[in-house]
């Protein structure tokens, strides 16, 4: 035990995001991919922190046979989380609903405390929508029908994908700290990608690298970061200077979406290096978030991306 603590110690120094995402879905290959798993380990670094502002959320979209729903696969046999066709939780509740006397949670209640892996969310009909976007901010929601009125936790981390970005409300939308196009890859890619596709699919290095990638999260998960009181002015100047310098039309980005949004993957950063929180994490959730921002501007129509 001892010789592993010594072992995840060293990686601590050597940019664990770097060297642990890539064993998530290595599979999946393209440019992209490398991006969508930084931001799942980083997700996956705060989920026993139980702090609801530091939850992360991911979306994936782009049309189908990009990898997304294989993605989903890979999280449910790596951390255990529940895949949910948005569609089928539309026809049964995601939410529930009062009648009656009685109230009915609905399933979202009993995915308290997962990883929720949503297929299909440009599917989910609005109310649901809205419960959703409860539990992803909040950690709970409420169902209020006439005298009814009853809360239900649902501290989630969700994973969701869609073919369609512009059918998911724009208040959804904010809810997603990270927001990924899936794109077919070139011929070119493809072929560069075959080698690592048929290693994984037959040898055993993916699932030495999961054992190992559990271990570091259980390692790291009573850790909580902090920063230094001294850290704090250099923070705000970053993120002034970002704000008003940056090329990327941040204008119609909420504060909960950016400024909020970098402060919670810096800390998730510090966090997967067992650190405390420094002026470089800050600038480091600059860039990674920034550069997301750059890719998905007008994509999303007239809705402020």
């Amino acid at each position: 035990m001892e010789k592993v603590e010594q072992l995840f110690e060293e990686l601590t120094k050597n940019n664990p995001l770097n060297v642990l995402s890539e064993f998530i879905a290595p599979h999946l290959i393209g440019e992209e991919w490398k991006d969508i798993r930084k931001a799942i380990l980083l997700m996956m670094a705060t989920q026993n922190d139980g702090r609801q502002r530091m939850r992360l959320h991911t979306l994936l979209w782009g049309k189908s046979g990009t990898g997304k729903t294989e993605l989903l696969l890979a999280l449910q046999e790596i951390f255990g989380g529940i895949i949910v066709n948005a569609e089928h939780t539309s026809k049964v509740g995601l939410v529930g609903d009062a009648r009656g006397e009685y109230i009915n949670p609905g399933l979202l209640a009993s995915y308290n405390g997962n990883l929720l892996l949503l297929d299909e969310l440009d599917k989910m009909n609005g109310k649901d929508m809205n419960g959703l976007l409860q539990a992803m901010e909040e950690g709970h929601y409420t169902i209020v029908k006439g005298k009814h009125r009853e809360t239900f936790e649902a501290e989630v981390r969700v994973v969701a994908t869609a073919n369609n970005i512009n059918k998911i409300t724009k208040p959804l939308l904010d809810r997603f700290d990270f927001i990924f196009e899936v794109k077919t890859m070139p011929r070119e890619e493809r072929a560069k990608g075959v080698k690592t596709i048929v290693e994984n699919f037959f040898g055993n290095g993916e699932k030495k690298g999961i054992r190992v990638l559990r271990a570091y999260l259980d390692w790291i998960k009573d850790f909580e970061p902090m920063i230094e009181e001294g850290d704090i002015p250099v923070v705000v100047e970053m993120l002034k200077k970002y704000i008003l310098l940056t090329k990327t039309a941040i204008d119609e980005v909420s504060y909960r979406n950016l400024e909020l949004s970098i402060l919670r993957i810096a800390y998730a950063m510090a966090k997967l290096e067992k650190s405390n929180i420094k002026p470089r994490h800050i600038e480091e959730a600059i860039v990674f978030k920034d550069r997301m921002l750059k890719k998905l501007v007008g994509v999303v129509d007239g809705r402020g991306y």
